[in-house]
């Protein structure tokens, strides 16, 4: 066992801080500065999180009307090359949609898809004046009675017949529609406003 005294510990305390870097010896934090810096992150957290989730709830939003978006994109792509009516389908009571061929012009749809809204998004199908009646009387062939729809025909046009509007509300945030484009060869999303008298 070493037996140093005082004056030794202090030389090689000495000789040893002279050959180390000058920050390990730099003054540190004191505790009150630590408390100080946590309340200021806190604070600022405090004020950030509900912007930071209204944020995240509004992507749900957009994400739900871009995936609509690129089905009606994929429904008319679908009937100009498969050369038969394609139908988009809503279903607001269980917050789905999907997409398939008319029924009757094939015996089944290897490329149908259906899809649920997120949880926090919900669909409507407000009726817009009366529904025009198609030409070839078949707009509801295949479809159950009380179900929405867009159809697109075998030319790539949306049939008269179809849904004039879809609304994606997501609680009191906000509300995108689907609606026709101005000159009516497809749909666009556009922010809800609702319609005076409805």
């Amino acid at each position: 066992m070493l037996d140093w005294d005082l004056e030794t510990w202090h030389e090689t305390f000495l000789s040893w801080q002279r050959h180390c870097p000058s920050w390990l010896f730099s003054r540190a934090f004191t505790l009150i500065e630590l408390i100080l810096v946590m309340a200021l992150l806190a604070i600022g957290a405090t004020l950030v999180a509900p912007k930071m989730a209204s944020f995240f709830r509004g992507r749900a939003l957009d994400q739900e009307g871009q995936r609509l978006l690129a089905l009606t994109h994929l429904a008319q792509s679908r009937a100009v090359s498969e050369g038969m009516p394609i139908i988009l389908w809503f279903d607001a009571k269980s917050s789905t949609y999907g997409l398939n061929i008319q029924s009757g012009y094939v015996d089944t749809d290897d490329h149908s898809s259906s899809y649920a809204l997120d949880s926090t998004v919900t669909l409507e199908t407000p009726v817009i004046g009366a529904i025009p009646v198609s030409e070839q009387q078949d707009e509801k062939l295949g479809l159950t009675d009380g179900i929405p729809f867009i159809r697109f025909n075998p030319d790539g046009f949306p049939d008269p017949v179809s849904q004039q509007k879809i609304v994606l509300r997501q609680g009191s945030d906000g509300a995108l529609q689907l609606v026709p484009t101005v000159n009516g060869l497809g749909y666009e999303i556009q922010p809800y406003h609702a319609d005076p008298g409805h």
